[in-house]
């Protein structure tokens, strides 16, 4: 009779899996996996047994990196790798800044300086990213101790960290990373982190806006339909860059009363950020649309490929905004405040928030709580 936990090993031969595997219970449940050992002998038997008694040790502990070092995983890609394609491909602006917060994230959840061997499915979890948030902010509530040297960080301070550990695989460059395994990123995208520290968003100067409106009209319509058809899908939906690259004819509901509804919800192909929802959008305008970019194909962008799309999307739209917001870091970002701002302003945050899809309506609040309408007295 086997002891309870006591670790036995056994040959393995059937379907293909030739080798040692190993049989422990643990929380009165039977483990059996393999010990990565398939040398079928004497010495491969007590090879195997050595190596399933420190399995059984990482499984006790209940330690996902000491497992992590001692099971064989499934081809999860080292974050290593996920760094050298943002190396490449991250934007030029911000890459250096990404790479570093990204590499000392990684750091301080294994606690191992060699970050980038270590696993994707043990750092790039809502899990992980959380109980760093935590850490963060027990550090922060700490008596500040200046002569040891720590680095306290604000609300704020966290939420711009987290966001900037995130964008190292943001969900619109995600296709960069098709040929490496990754977790299941939907819960780490939607982590924030912290708070941010604003004064509520200030509307763009009503001439600049206007100036804008006029030059998107029929002359841009004419040299460069794409975005003059992203900018109003922007600035009359308030749709998100990467909302607009991947929207599909499909994807809208005409209805009877002159509007169409912009259906944004969860789909095989693609996750939207924040909540799912539909966006009302007036159908003279999805027509003129539509009619500008030929609407034949299957996006209501028409591009020849992944990386045309996001160029036009991103980098198109924020060259034309910017000539009438040079200030504006986010360019054709903000346009969709813009439109938050005049939802929140005539229908309220909770319209507002609704619309455009934030996951929590506290962030809306953060946002346009300085546009909400002075109440009447009773």
């Amino acid at each position: 009779m086997r002891r309870h936990n006591e670790v036995s090993v056994f040959w393995r031969n059937d379907e293909g899996r030739a080798g040692w595997y190993y049989r422990v219970q643990i929380d009165g449940r039977t483990k059996k996996l393999s010990t990565g050992v398939t040398k079928q002998s004497e010495a491969g038997r007590k090879e195997a047994l050595r190596a399933a008694e420190k399995l059984a040790t990482a499984l006790r502990s209940k330690d996902e990196h000491q497992i992590a070092a001692a099971v064989k995983r499934p081809g999860f890609a080292k974050c290593g790798e996920v760094a050298d394609i943002y190396r490449v491909h991250g934007p030029e602006a911000s890459r250096t800044k990404g790479l570093s917060r990204f590499a000392a994230y990684v750091r301080e959840v294994t606690k191992r300086e060699d970050w980038e061997e270590q696993s994707t499915h043990l750092v790039l979890t809502a899990a992980a990213l959380r109980a760093w948030i935590e850490l963060q902010k027990k550090q922060q509530s700490k008596k500040k101790k200046k002569e040891a040297g720590d680095q306290l960080r604000s609300e704020s301070g966290i939420h711009t960290d987290v966001q900037t550990i995130k964008s190292v695989v943001a969900r619109k460059r995600f296709y960069l990373f098709e040929k490496l395994k990754l977790p299941d990123l939907t819960d780490f995208w939607a982590v924030s982190g912290g708070s941010t520290s604003t004064e509520g968003y200030q509307p763009i100067d009503r001439l600049a806006l206007a100036r804008m409106d006029k030059a998107a009209g029929h002359r841009l319509r004419k040299q460069n339909a794409r975005v003059w058809a992203i900018y109003w899908i922007m600035r009359k939906a308030g749709l998100r860059n990467e909302e607009v690259e991947h929207l599909k004819w499909s994807w809208v509901d005409w209805q009877t009363d002159g509007t169409a509804d912009l259906v944004l919800i969860k789909r095989e192909d693609w996750k939207p950020k924040g909540r799912s929802g539909r966006v009302p959008m007036r159908a003279r305008m999805l027509k003129l649309i539509k009619a500008a970019l030929g609407g034949d194909g299957e996006f209501v962008i028409p591009r020849s490929s992944k990386t045309e799309a996001y160029d036009l999307a991103h980098y198109g739209i924020n060259e034309f905004v910017r000539q009438f917001i040079p200030d504006g870091q986010k360019g054709a970002y903000n346009l969709r405040k813009e439109y938050g701002a005049q939802i929140a302003g005539r229908d309220g945050i909770e319209v507002a928030s609704r619309l455009l899809r934030h996951r929590d309506i506290q962030t809306t609040f953060n946002h346009y709580h300085n546009l909400i309408k002075r109440p009447k007295p009773l």
